[in-house]
């Protein structure tokens, strides 16, 4: 918490996507995945109150790493990461 606490609202969704991303997905064993998809267990509302952010900023952070390719929101809920090194890197 205290390093979501430093984080831009930019870096905030970024790092619970990656996250998420993680769990759902581990690495195999012949090492991590870079290409992922996966169904987030949250919507916006819980996304925000969990990062202290407002909805609307919530969507537009989504929004921005959709544009920039780093994700692709197939349904409100589907999320594809062609690389997960990408994501990691807009955590900050």
């Amino acid at each position: 918490m205290v390093t979501l606490g430093q984080k831009t609202a930019a870096e905030k969704v970024a790092s619970l996507l990656y996250l998420i991303a993680g769990h759902i997905v581990p690495s195999t064993a012949a090492g991590p995945r870079d290409a992922v998809a996966f169904d987030l267990p949250l919507s916006r509302i819980d996304i925000a109150e969990f990062l202290g952010l407002t909805i609307e900023t919530v969507s537009r952070q989504i929004t921005k790493l959709r544009t920039d390719g780093v994700i692709s929101v197939v349904t409100n809920r589907h999320i594809s990461v062609p690389s997960l090194a990408r994501l990691k890197g807009r955590c900050g």
